[in-house]
């Protein structure tokens, strides 16, 4: 055993590391590992009831954002996530790739356990004491060496395992820069942007909820950027409010995303014209002659840079009328509070830097620094490296100068720019070390993989915001042999030449003393440690409010270098190529997810495969149509890809989701300031590749052709026509005690797919893959059904129509069932007798509204996807129509409960998959037989109609028309 004097990491040391971020413990309902916890079901626990769930808190680490998640268990496995209502980020909502998590811990090509390549390249198991022991064999030999021979690649970390991985790196002899963290969608150049015109180095806070104006340079706030869930509330909300007091929501980009179809007006500006736009509006506002009352004093300053700017020119450059910048820049200064928010991936060029500063400029000169966005918020638990790091360590490991490379939950070949050569580089690492799930493209190059615990098996915490922290915790033993990389660090940190001494070895002791370091610096006496971190369990996080901090001063002169313009490309007919997340895959990551492939992506219905966005004027210029396939070509590489003609998008860009086809499109560049990825300033020419092939599309027509089939409300028409339906030729069905409904505000509605993927993980939709897709079978109960406009060639005007089965009163599915499989049930469901069904579809072939799926074939769940199976609800056999059943279980389960206390079931308290994990709070469920709940308070809103109202089925399902501004919006 060495000195303990010759270690710099003694056991306070140590805990004084972990525990300076002042984060919560995290264990499921006990104060031990998942090895001393949880046993198996041979010696059943005493309080775990059969047929009974229950309840673990922890958090979702799908993305920076953090939300809490409440994970609903059966019998020791985990089969549904849903948002916990406590924690102040998500308030109970969770994504669309939070709802998926949970097949990335079933996910079937999940490592069983280490493996190490061997000399024939592949891969082969061995033992975790092997797996350690070829670690510390390699550490130690890499330390005798010199500095900067252990390096460590890593996703964001800003909690335990961060602290832990700093810890780690400092013991085997690394400086701080030898360890990397790569985060593409981070908002480093918001960062940066903060440092250089603030004197603040962090990321501000958004609050959108009191905000009137909202301009949106590329931000797509409900999508990927900063925390999607907690930014679609508060802008939902800021909506709701009626009059001059509504927010109103503006996206300028080159093409419509999810945020832009939310937005009362789409900019069309070009692509890297976001920064002369917001150029454009700061001068607008500091000019003068606009006699805009109230604006910071730094405004002054502002005006003698910016006056010698011709108004000419930013229209120019950012490919809009003058008239468009200046009506946006009077709206700013007249709806106060506002919000400029920049930049997003869309907007994310070699400039993002300069962009995010004007646009800060501008929240500082309107006031809004302090009001809608606010420092002191940051945590600084970790950031993102710049790519000029990641390229560093890239171009270290091709010259030899790594001997041993930790790569931990990234996958750098994939999400960097085939340009920047990771691959090669990392076939120059004697040893890398990958610490993943599932294989990627990274770990086809490691030597050594180390499978780790998913967050659901897993004890740490996490930090995404001062004064929030969210634990995360086991919610089931793990499933195979794997191991959490923090607990490996651990270990093979106490085996190094100069052992680190840490004091122990299990994550769970790690997040303990971090919580007693909490509770410690909260002024707890030490007796209350315990019964605060087990309050913290329960509730799934430590929350107090973020210290004030007085608004930073505007440094005016700093601003003058981010108003340099770059020249408009040549006009050399290439096309800007636009390169975007999705609300489902976000930059990629989720690709291999079933349910996030086969979900159609709302704006364009396309599943499982990537795609090319071409205008219509375009695409008729080039010669292609939606399923042809297009070969794009760029500077950096080339891509095949099926073509989508989409009018949401400029006639002089090309969109491409983020992605591997994207990777090998994009140029490794990036933002000057920040050190940022750039995605955005890249030309790139498009011409046919070959015929036309079978395309997953779910959409028939994208048009209304003038039905008004999905109807708004304006000032001049607030409520949507409805007809007169008071003639009755029969009796219809009798509800006495209950008449199930549900309400869903169009308004809201955002998009984003979390209420589809929900309903795939709590009702057992089965996943029917990438052919069955290309013929249209599709077999979710729910869908965003969503319409681009009137006709084909008119103005974009995008409406979105969540589409479910609508529980009609007189359903016209049931009187054509020739053996009584769909039948009404007196609480206004609309039932299916799967047992009872024979398959003739004739109750499809007389539903309006398209909601019953066929089962063309048994439904497949390859282990151990079978584990994710909701037990409350019946796997369906080939041969049998099935349909949304507004989650009857969770009904039952109310009702049951409400008979055994006595009591009637309470309004709010049955809340279907799809309304629970709505991040805007779109949809509402209850009784329509009370007149007090809020589902019939909706639908007596002045908003409400009813789909295809005048066919007489009269559906339980009311919709509240989405608000249009007059402006022609």
């Amino acid at each position: 055993m060495s000195d303990p004097s010759e270690s710099a990491f003694g056991r306070r040391t140590f805990l004084a590391i972990v525990a300076g971020s002042a984060a919560a413990g995290a264990a499921a309902c006990s104060p031990r590992p998942v090895s001393q916890r949880i046993v198996p079901y041979l010696v059943p626990p005493d309080d775990v009831v059969p047929g009974t769930p229950r309840f673990y808190r922890t958090a979702c680490r799908e993305c920076p954002a953090g939300c809490g998640v409440t994970a609903r268990t059966r019998e020791g496995r985990a089969v549904k996530l849903e948002g916990n209502p406590e924690d102040p980020i998500g308030r109970g909502a969770l994504c669309a790739r939070g709802q998926a998590a949970l097949q990335a811990l079933y996910h079937p090509e999940r490592f069983k356990g280490p493996l190490r390549r061997g000399a024939d390249g592949k891969l082969a198991p061995l033992s975790w004491d092997d797996a350690e022991a070829a670690v510390v064999q390699a550490l130690g030999a890499a330390l005798t060496r010199g500095p900067g021979r252990v390096r460590m690649l890593t996703r964001l970390e800003p909690g335990a395992t961060g602290a832990v991985q700093r810890a780690f790196m400092a013991a085997a002899g690394a400086r701080p820069r030898d360890r990397v963290v790569l985060e593409p969608l981070d908002a480093m150049p918001l960062r940066a942007a903060s440092q250089e015109l603030l004197g603040r180095d962090e990321l501000p806070g958004v609050d959108l909820s009191g905000a009137r104006m909202i301009v949106a340079l590329g931000a797509d706030l409900v999508e990927t950027w900063r925390s999607p869930v907690e930014l679609a509330r508060q802008l939902a909300d800021a909506r709701a409010r009626g009059g001059e007091e509504r927010a109103r929501l503006v996206w300028v980009g080159p093409r419509l995303a999810l945020t832009g179809v939310s937005a009362d007006r789409w900019i069309r500006v070009r692509s890297g014209g976001e920064r002369a736009f917001a150029v454009g509006l700061l001068r607008f506002v500091v000019d003068p002659a606009s006699r805009v009352p109230d604006l910071a004093p730094e405004a002054r300053g502002l005006w003698r840079a910016l006056e010698p700017l011709a108004p000419a020119d930013l229209a120019a450059r950012a490919g809009v009328p003058w008239s468009e910048i200046e009506g946006i820049g009077r709206d700013l200064a007249a709806r106060r509070p506002s919000a400029v928010l920049a930049p997003g991936p869309q907007s994310q060029g070699g400039d993002a830097t300069a962009l995010a500063a004007v646009a800060l400029a501008l929240d500082a000169v309107l006031g809004n620094v302090g009001r809608t966005l606010r420092y002191g918020w940051d945590p600084r638990q970790d950031a993102a490296s710049p790519v000029a790091d990641v390229r560093a360590l890239l171009d270290d490991c091709a010259k030899g100068d790594v001997d041993v490379l930790l790569v931990h939950r990234v996958d750098p070949v994939a999400a960097l720019p085939a340009a920047a050569g990771a691959a090669a580089a990392l076939a120059r690492v004697p040893l890398v070390v990958a610490f993943a799930l599932r294989p990627d493209a990274t770990t086809v190059a490691a030597h050594l993989v180390l499978p780790d615990h998913h967050a659901l098996e897993a004890f740490d915490d996490v930090i995404p915001r001062a004064g929030v922290v969210n634990v995360v915790q086991p919610v089931m033993t793990p499933l195979a042999d794997t191991r959490q990389a923090m607990q490996v660090l651990l270990e093979v940190g106490n085996q190094l030449p100069k052992p680190a001494a840490f004091p122990s070895t299990d994550p769970y002791d790690v997040v303990a003393a971090r919580a007693t370091e909490r509770a410690a610096k909260a002024g707890a006496p030490p007796a209350d440690a315990a019964a605060d971190l087990r309050a913290t369990q329960q509730r799934g996080g430590w929350w107090s409010p973020a210290p004030p901090v007085p608004p930073p001063v505007l440094r005016a002169a700093a601003l003058e270098p981010f108003l340099a313009l770059q020249a408009p490309p040549p006009a050399d007919g290439a096309l800007d190529l636009v390169p975007f997340p999705t609300a489902l895959r976000g930059g990629g990551a989720g690709n291999d997810l079933p349910w996030l492939q086969e979900v159609p992506d709302t704006l364009s219905s396309i599943s499982w495969t990537p795609w090319l966005e071409l205008s219509p004027a375009t695409a008729a210029r080039l010669g292609l149509a939606t399923g042809a396939r297009a070969l794009v070509t760029t500077a950096a590489g080339k891509a095949e890809l099926p073509v989508y003609v989409f009018p949401g998008i400029r006639d002089d860009a090309a969109g491409v989701p983020l992605g591997s086809e994207a990777a090998a499109l994009l140029p490794a560049t990036w933002d000057a300031g920040s050190g940022a990825p750039a995605f955005t300033g890249t030309r790139a020419t498009v011409a046919r590749a070959g015929r036309t092939a079978a395309l997953p599309l779910l959409e028939g027509s994208p048009y209304q052709h003038g039905r008004s089939v999905v109807p708004v409300s304006t000032r001049a028409e607030p409520s949507p026509e409805r007809p007169d339906l008071s003639a009755r030729m029969y009796r219809e069905p009798a509800h006495p005690e209950h008449r199930w409904a549900m309400a869903i505000d169009l308004d809201r509605c955002t998009g984003c797919d979390a209420c589809v993927v929900a309903c795939f993980a709590e009702n057992n939709v089965p996943v029917m893959g990438p052919v069955a897709a290309e013929q249209g079978r599709y077999m979710g109960w729910l869908r965003i059904e969503r319409y681009l406009g009137d006709e084909p060639g008119g103005p974009v005007d995008v409406r979105l129509l969540p589409m479910l089965c609508q529980h009609c009163t007189n359903a016209p599915c049931e009187p054509v069932c020739p053996v009584y499989a769909t039948y009404h049930t007196p609480e206004g469901l609309n039932a299916q007798v799967y047992n009872r069904c024979v398959g003739t579809r004739y109750c499809s072939n007389n539903c309006p509204y398209s909601v019953r799926t066929f089962n063309w074939r048994d439904a497949r769940f390859e282990r151990p996807l079978d584990l994710q199976l909701n037990p409350d609800v019946t796997v369906r056999s080939r041969g049998v129509m099935e349909k949304c059943t507004f989650c009857v279980q969770r009904i039952r389960y109310a009702e049951l409960r409400a008979r055994d206390e006595q009591r009637p079931v309470r309004d709010g308290e049955v809340v279907p998959a799809c309304a629970q994990t709505c991040p805007a709070r779109a949809i509402v469920f209850g009784d329509a037989n009370d007149a007090a709940s809020e589902v019939s308070r909706r639908a007596r809103d002045r908003r409400a109609f009813q789909a295809l109202e005048d066919l007489g089925t009269r559906p339980a399902i009311t919709y509240l028309a989405r608000v249009r501004e007059e402006d022609g919006t």
